[in-house]
């Protein structure tokens, strides 16, 4: 097992190039913190194996339409600007490197070519988060234990 952090500035492009290699990814855990930015466990799946388990703490297309709003927006005018939100356009902008736990030695090689830039459109809502007082910001560090824990239990039951 090795633990990792990587850059990853663009999640789409992440997920598309995982899939490129051949990888199905599964979202086990995902919760919206307080601070509008977004949480996600996901396992990376290969040949019916899992290869990694990788935890991702994000901004998107949601963070946007919320920070858009006026700021004494009701529940319907949140609910429809976080329904529309995708109209803009989709992205995924990591805002702390991604915590990888590699369970394949092997698929460590393909972590580390992987490089991306932000996208255009979500430059400004990453500066925006990245100069908030948010106490979320550094939740993967604070979460690394919990997932290698999760890791393990996932080597146990590939084993059974």
């Amino acid at each position: 097992m090795l633990i990792s952090f990587i850059m990853v500035s663009d999640g789409v492009k992440f997920f598309e190039y995982l899939k490129n290699l051949g990888c199905q990814v599964s979202e086990e855990v995902h919760t919206v913190l307080p601070d509008s930015s977004e949480y996600g466990l996901y396992t990376c799946i290969k040949d019916g194996e899992v290869r990694a388990v990788f935890a991702l703490h994000y901004i998107d297309h949601h963070y946007a339409a919320l920070l858009e709003l006026r700021e004494n927006a009701g529940d319907r005018e949140v609910l429809e600007a976080l329904l529309k939100a995708w109209e803009r356009g989709v992205w995924i902008a990591p805002v702390e490197p991604t915590l990888f736990i590699v369970l394949d030695h092997a698929f460590v090689r393909h972590l580390m070519k992987y490089s991306d830039q932000v996208q255009f459109k979500a430059f400004q809502y990453l500066e925006h988060y990245q100069k908030s007082e948010s106490p979320w910001k550094s939740v993967l560090k604070d979460l690394t234990s919990a997932l290698i824990l999760y890791s393990k239990k996932m080597v146990k039951h590939e084993d059974v």
